[in-house]
This record gives C-alpha cells, sequence and structure tokens, in this order.
C-alpha cells in the first residue's frame, strides 16, 4: 500500500484494499511473479503527476526451469528506447514510470513484455523457446558483442554433452546431446561465434591505423600484408604495444621480400576454420 509523505495528501488519494498477495501469470511464454498488495488511485493533479514521475524498477531475471539467474538479458523501455542488461546475478534496474512497459528479451528464450503496475522487487523467469537457431555469418558479424557473448554461453550449454548430476553427484553423459542433430549444431555454432568473437579481438588492436603510422603500406599493398600476417588471438593476448610494434616491423620486412608471384597467392582467410 502506498502511503502519502505529507499529511496534506491525504485527501488526494483513496486506498483500495489488497486483493491478491503474490498473482502469477503468463504472458508470452514468460512466467512473471509479481507482488502485487494494493494500490493508490490519484484523487487530484498534484497526486497524479507525482505517482506517475519515472521510478527505477528493481528485479531478478530467471531461468524457468532450473531457476538460474541469467546475465545479458535485454530489459527495454519501450517508451524511452532505455535498454539495460541483467548482471552475472540476474539482477536488473532501470528507469520506468507506473504503467510503462518493459521487454525482456534473451537468446534462446521467448521475448515478453511486463506492464509495470508496482514498484517492489520483481523476479522474471523466462522460458526456452526450445529451437536450435541456425545462424549464418551475416547475422554473426551483425550482433553486439554482449549478444555474440550470449549465444556463444548458448551454444556451449545446448552443445555439452556430459552433466553434473544435483541429486547423485559425479558427471552424466548423454548421448543424445553428442549423437543428435542439436548437440552436432550447437558445438558447430559454437565454432562459428568464437571464431567471429576472435575476430573482433584481432580487429581492435591490428588496424590499418597502426600499421600506417610504422610502415608506408597504403591501398591494395596494406590489404595483402593484414591478411598474411595477421596475428592469432594467442599472441595478442599476452603482446602488449610494444611487442605488437616490433611484430608488425619485423612481418612487414618480410613482407617486401616477397615476390610478385608470393604475394599473388595471398588469398583473404575463410570462414571454415575455427
Amino acid at each position: 500500500m502506498i502511503e502519502p509523505t505529507y499529511r496534506s495528501n491525504m485527501q488526494c488519494l483513496k486506498f483500495i484494499p489488497p486483493i491478491l498477495s503474490i498473482l502469477s501469470y503468463q504472458a508470452l511464454h514468460v512466467i512473471l511473479v509479481l507482488s502485487i498488495v494494493g494500490y493508490a488511485v490519484p484523487t487530484c493533479a498534484h497526486s497524479a503527476r507525482t505517482i506517475l514521475q519515472d521510478s527505477t524498477l528493481t528485479g531478478y531475471v530467471l531461468e524457468l526451469e532450473s531457476g538460474e539467474p541469467l546475465q545479458y538479458v535485454e530489459i527495454k523501455n519501450l517508451t524511452t528506447g532505455e535498454l539495460v542488461e541483467s548482471r552475472a546475478d540476474g539482477r536488473f534496474s532501470i528507469a520506468v514510470k507506473k504503467n510503462g512497459r518493459l521487454q525482456f528479451e534473451y537468446p534462446g528464450y521467448r521475448t515478453d513484455t511486463l506492464v509495470v503496475i508496482e514498484f517492489d522487487i520483481k523476479r522474471v523467469y523466462l522460458t526456452s523457446d526450445g529451437s536450435a537457431i541456425q545462424i549464418d555469418e551475416v547475422q554473426i558479424q551483425a550482433m553486439t558483442d554482449t549478444r555474440l557473448a550470449a549465444e556463444i554461453k548458448r551454444a556451449e550449454k545446448e552443445g555439452q554433452f556430459t552433466e553434473t548430476s544435483q541429486q547423485r553427484g559425479g558427471v552424466r553423459i548423454s548421448p543424445s546431446r553428442w549423437f543428435g542433430n542439436e548437440g552436432r549444431q550447437a558445438r558447430q555454432r559454437h565454432k562459428q561465434l568464437l571464431a567471429e568473437q576472435e575476430r573482433r579481438k584481432i580487429d581492435a588492436r591490428f588496424t590499418p591505423e597502426v600499421i600506417t603510422s610504422l610502415t608506408p603500406l597504403k591501398g591494395q599493398e596494406l590489404e595483402l600484408y593484414m591478411t598474411k600476417y595477421r596475428p592469432t588471438v594467442d599472441f595478442l593476448s599476452t603482446a602488449d604495444e610494444a611487442d605488437l610494434r616490433l611484430y608488425i616491423m619485423d612481418t612487414y620486412a618480410a613482407f617486401k621480400k616477397l615476390t610478385p608471384e608470393q604475394r599473388a597467392d595471398i588469398k583473404a582467410p575463410t570462414d571454415e576454420s575455427p
């Protein structure tokens, strides 16, 4: 129940007694557990303006079957466009007005919309859509880094062929996950997603700007050099900026020694290998 801050506002509010202590319902395949303990109906303009001001809604996003928290769930205020993500413990906070709508979206789970009535802590349960999504290279490249990380986590989970038993302990092997079509697709998708993640890590440091600051390369020669001497993500994970500069200068010296025939054989890497 909402109580007025000042006695002068008492006449502006009339209270409706609590009807339900807990209301659980399913909308668009997402189970929302909301605490409803009654609400205040404004009877004057001042109270209406006060209640309609932005408030911060806090809650947790959980997986319905396991109850595990879901990280990287995108929560969007459909009125303002504000977008936040849930943390590792599933917690989120977002500004929203009373009667505002929030959309919850996560790869592999059904999207749902919550209408905010009360501002107490919400627990939002998402249900898996049960699909084995096929992702092509264009879709992968269009993903944000956050979405890519979430897809990698999902594909890794779907492609596992062993699982830990919570009741009996130990590890249980699941042949259906190993030999099944969905398991194979998930492992292939996992390889594609990891390859894209590694590509982005390399592109973030091995850039034309860095190379042209150390060499006179430009145009087609720059493209050939960057294809031929593209570093690995393992090297970049341990190399500092000085190591990278030395690598570029050493490989540029080797590039200058290539014959025209050797340069003609340089081809862009394919997407077949992870």
